[in-house]
């Protein structure tokens, strides 16, 4: 037996004169490209994995901060949000705190619940969902409503176009309300003072242009700025109503550089469900398959069809046959055959086929005695045909006559 090569990582085996090569081999070199090719696929997916995690957390920050989110949103993290009033209820263990991004309609029974509706533009008002709102009130719930104004808020030096004329004779009341007996006014002359109230403190601040003036005597004043009425409530139904003449006093801006604990804590008592309305501010939801998904719990299925889906691309990449070894160009394989075949090849190499009945005729008369007269007209036959006669009718014929 001749001894085992190793070379360069595969191996070869002589075998009948011929050397057979394994396509990856089994030694060091075969190991280590496969090892290395491993490695470089969980990188790669690491990779993947870490640009995914980071692109959303990038736009995740972005949306928060850069303005994606409207103004007064609870999504969002600048200046002008109610991000830290929404994490800042959520981390008290007595008060329950979610968002809604669906329509009103959709929204839970108001029994024991705070609806808190930011950023209203008094000119348009919740003209369309007056009748829902009433009824979460009626059933027992409680409408917080912060209105703003940056709709008016200009200063006419620093805006590059002018404002439109309606805006510039705006110097009274902005909206009506009738069916909560209100009317919101703006004032020339900023609100920003000490806010005047027997339940809040009086060192905090206010700041905006928009007062609210009851047009009914159920309501309740709760505080003033600059002897303008801007916190009110008043009971409706089960429920009741709060308004806010602006959504500033809850901001992020204001709970960081001037918190109002005692404002904040009289709105949101404790053992309360408080529910941040965020489908007036333009935000709804739209599910996707995803969501659909995990609406109706298909979350296992969905798993199931991407394993499927990656064993599938396995099965491509990867066969679980045998691999066929693939024999190099240098080698001169023989295929083996038997003596038939052998036989019939030297025949096909060494007589043309137009003399095969001619020599099949003369080893035929080479065997011995034969009948002469059948002997001859065999020979008038073969000399009578024509050339161009294939070799396959000759037999035929010649069949035929043997048969005769």
């Amino acid at each position: 037996m001749q001894p085992r090569a190793k070379v360069l990582g595969y191996n070869a085996w002589p075998l009948r004169g011929k050397v057979r090569h394994h396509p990856y081999g089994t030694g060091l070199l075969g190991n280590t490209m496969r090892n290395d090719r491993l490695i470089a696929f969980i990188l790669i997916g690491l990779m993947a994995a870490i640009f995914v995690v980071a692109g959303v957390e990038m736009f995740k920050v972005r949306a928060e901060v850069n303005g994606v989110y409207p103004e007064y949103s609870s999504y969002r993290a600048d200046p002008k949000g109610y991000r830290i009033l929404f994490e800042t209820l959520s981390r008290l263990p007595s008060i329950h705190v979610e968002r809604s991004v669906q329509p009103l309609k959709e929204v839970p029974s108001g029994n024991g619940k705070i609806l808190v509706v930011t950023g209203l533009l008094p000119s348009k008002g919740p003209a369309e969902e007056t009748q829902l709102l009433n009824d979460w009130m009626t059933n027992g719930g409680t409408l917080l409503v912060a209105f703003s104004s940056r709709q008016f808020d200009f200063n006419e030096e620093d805006q590059k176009d002018p404002a439109p004329p309606e805006i510039k004779s705006l110097r009274g009341e902005v909206a009506k309300i009738e069916n909560w007996g209100i009317r919101i006014l703006w004032s020339n002359q900023s609100l920003v003072a000490p806010l005047q109230s027997n339940l809040f403190a009086d060192q905090s601040s206010w700041a905006g242009h928009l007062y609210i003036q009851p047009a009914q005597s159920d309501w309740e004043v709760l505080a003033k700025a600059r002897d303008l009425p801007v916190v009110l409530q008043r009971k409706f139904g089960a429920g009741k109503l709060i308004l806010l003449a602006d959504s500033y006093p809850l901001s992020n801006i204001a709970l960081a550089a001037h918190r109002n604990a005692a404002l904040v804590s009289w709105l949101f008592p404790e053992h309360s469900t408080v529910i941040f309305d965020e489908t007036h501010l333009g935000i709804l939801d739209h599910p996707g398959i995803i969501g659909l998904a995990r609406r109706y719990g298909l979350d296992g299925a969905f798993a199931a069809v991407v394993a499927l889906a990656l064993l599938y691309l396995w099965a491509s990449r990867y066969s679980l046959r045998p691999v066929r070894r693939v024999q190099l160009d240098s080698e001169s394989a023989v295929r083996g055959a038997g003596g038939n075949e052998i036989f019939t090849n030297l025949l096909r190499r060494t007589l043309p086929a137009a003399d095969l009945c001619a020599v099949c005729l003369q080893i035929w008369k080479q065997k011995g005695p034969t009948n002469q007269a059948k002997q001859a007209r065999l020979e008038n036959l073969i000399n009578s045909l024509p050339p161009t006669t294939s070799q396959v009718e000759r037999y035929n014929q010649i069949v035929k006559l043997q048969h005769s």
